[in-house]
């Protein structure tokens, strides 16, 4: 449920009504969390100057985004009301939806920090090609989850882009 008395300002534009809700992209949407806690575990035990820098691209894109949260609360509403096919995957959605309110989304942290997640394994030279090119899959998958599940609009995702050039110039 929405708080009371915010102006919540509705970020959302035509094409995301164009992208279809395909509730299977909650995998890697969720596959997100685990993503976060293997990188810092990984860099934390292997390469801790990656792992300093990888905090720091995650603290700055946050305190950005909260700084935008406060000053312009917003909110999406693209949420479909009913869901054609009921499975694990769109009970899964359900369940996000019911644990993450649609309210201050933009920018999306989760594409934030996958963009940090996949820079941080592209400048890591202990491993080879393919992790790094699976690595960058996997977070190009988590970007597009964010707005096939409907919980961003492609505005939130456009706003974390820049946000991600400042952290990983502060890194």
């Amino acid at each position: 449920e929405q708080r009371k008395n915010i102006d919540w300002i509705p970020v959302e534009i035509g094409f995301d009504k164009s992208i279809p809700f395909c509730e299977y992209f909650v995998v890697p949407y969720v596959v997100w969390y685990l993503s976060i806690v293997g990188t810092l575990w990984y860099f934390a035990l292997y390469d801790a100057l990656q792992f300093k820098r990888f905090m720091t691209f995650i603290i700055v894109t946050q305190v950005v985004a909260m700084a935008i949260y406060i000053a312009f609360p917003n909110r999406q509403d693209l949420r479909p009301d009913t869901f054609v096919n009921h499975n694990i995957f769109t009970q899964t959605v359900q369940f996000l939806y019911r644990v993450d309110t649609n309210t201050n989304v933009c920018p999306s942290l989760h594409v934030a920090y996958s963009i940090g997640i996949a820079s941080t394994w592209l400048k890591e030279k202990s491993v080879g090609f393919g992790v790094k090119t699976a690595v960058t899959a996997f977070c190009v998958l988590v970007c597009l989850s964010t707005v096939f599940i409907k919980q961003h609009s492609a505005v939130d995702v456009l706003v974390a882009i820049p946000i991600c050039f400042l952290a990983e110039y502060v890194v």
